[in-house]
């Protein structure tokens, strides 16, 4: 687990975001208001952003006389607040897969694995811990598996 990794507020703006991932070369932060987990982003959140203004995806369509709604208004309306994101709140993903301070690398691999997530918060309780990463995993196996000596 890395407890160094930096995270980002809620409130954090999207080119203070940018400017850590870039400058940090990370793929992915926590996002973490007053010790507590509310969400993580990702860069694939930043190239959704990215492409999602540009495209043009029917929410509606006609049939007969009659506008038939193909997605839920709730869910256009995240569409919306996603492509034109200002803040991390906006952008991140709130419903987060976690692992528990008490779990093993496999079990978290695991749950990465099955989730297709590349990072998973640990949490001690509700407080935010740190971030296993797919990196870690690979580190592990490297290192347990196969003799490796990568830090």
């Amino acid at each position: 687990m890395d407890t160094e990794r930096p995270t980002v507020m809620s409130t954090t703006t999207i080119k203070e975001l940018v400017h850590l991932l870039a400058s940090r070369d990370l793929d992915c932060v926590a996002v973490v208001d007053d010790g507590a987990l509310v969400g993580v982003v990702t860069v694939q959140d930043l190239l959704y952003q990215e492409v999602e203004a540009d495209e043009h995806v029917p929410y509606v369509a006609p049939f007969l006389d009659w506008v038939v709604y193909v997605q839920s208004l709730g869910s256009w309306e995240r569409h919306v607040e996603k492509a034109f994101a200002v803040t991390v709140s906006d952008l991140m993903t709130k419903h987060v897969h976690t692992a528990d301070i008490g779990q093993t690398l496999h079990e978290a691999a695991k749950t990465m694995a099955k989730e297709n997530v590349s990072m998973l918060p640990v949490l001690d309780g509700s407080a935010y811990a740190g971030v296993v990463t797919r990196r870690h995993v690979v580190v592990a196996l490297d290192r347990f598996e196969f003799g490796g000596e990568t830090a």
